[in-house]
């Protein structure tokens, strides 16, 4: 999980929600925009769970491969992750692959 100071505040998303660059695959969608520290943030959507419940743990999952590929290779910038509906079918394995690998489109 991030730590606070790593979460954005409504206006910091607000402002790179509507500025940042766009990255997608078929099951997630990265907001990315640069700065000099690491920010990151997770959304799910009624569309993906219906269940509040569920949602809650699938953004926890994303905040916690985040909070690792941040730990194994230090991040600068913020990071806005969308999921989309066919996200729940994806396994774990897959799960982290999509992270890393929109993770590794926004830094090139």
């Amino acid at each position: 999980m991030l730590k606070k100071k790593q979460r954005l505040t409504t206006k910091e998303f607000d402002h790179v929600f509507s500025n940042g660059k766009r990255y997608h695959s078929p099951t997630l969608q990265l907001i990315h925009s640069s700065s000099d520290t690491f920010h990151g943030s997770a959304v799910v959507g009624k569309k993906v769970f219906k269940k509040a419940v569920d949602r809650n743990r699938l953004r926890r999952r994303l905040y916690g491969a985040l909070y690792r590929y941040q730990k194994e290779q230090p991040l600068s910038g913020t990071f806005i992750f969308i999921a989309k509906p066919k996200l729940k079918e994806v396994e774990k394995e897959g799960f982290t692959q999509e992270v890393e690998s929109l993770l590794q489109q926004a830094l090139r």
